[in-house]
């Protein structure tokens, strides 16, 4: 035997090992990913399990305008079908998150309306202030409206730049 020969004999059973931990691997990962789904939480439940409980308090023509501010708690028990509850459920904190400093925003203007958020959702503390100044802000803004529409149905956002 030559010596290329035997070299390559002693790599081809580590070559087909590396490969059979590589297949191994991936049925192990795809099979964990096909679990764990099964207890899909219910409407109002807290995923993290945390408490789904916070303060809302809109003022939707500005702190300079003349419609009052409105507030409202919120609470959702494990399973509740509230609407509000489930605006809750399809809320995600992070598209609350402020947007990056390095963040190019649209300078659009939205309208006066602010809000404030503050206590816990999905097991994550928020508190946080949203406005309609410029085109992130509205980003954010526009990921409470559905809760804002369902706890303040009359409620439109930029309403009060309407002639």
């Amino acid at each position: 035997m030559l010596p290329r020969e035997a070299l390559r004999t002693r790599r081809d059973p580590v070559i087909a090992l590396r490969a059979l931990a590589l297949i191994l691997t991936a049925a192990l990962a795809l099979g964990a990913g096909a679990c764990g789904d099964e207890d899909e939480t219910g409407v109002g439940e807290d995923p993290a399990g945390g408490a789904v409980s916070f303060m809302v308090t809109l003022d939707p023509d500005g702190p300079d305008g003349k419609r009052r501010q409105l507030a409202e708690e919120v609470g959702c028990e494990a399973g509740s079908d509230d609407v509000v509850c489930q605006a809750v459920a399809e809320l995600d904190p992070a598209d609350l998150a402020p947007a990056s400093p390095d963040a190019a925003c649209t300078e659009l203007y939205g309208g006066p309306d602010t809000v404030s958020l503050e206590g816990t959702i999905r097991g994550e503390q928020v508190d946080v202030e949203l406005t309609r100044s410029n085109g992130c802000e509205i980003e954010r803004f526009d990921a409470a409206v559905p809760v804002l529409q369902a706890l303040f149905p009359d409620y439109e956002p930029g309403e009060s730049l309407a002639p």
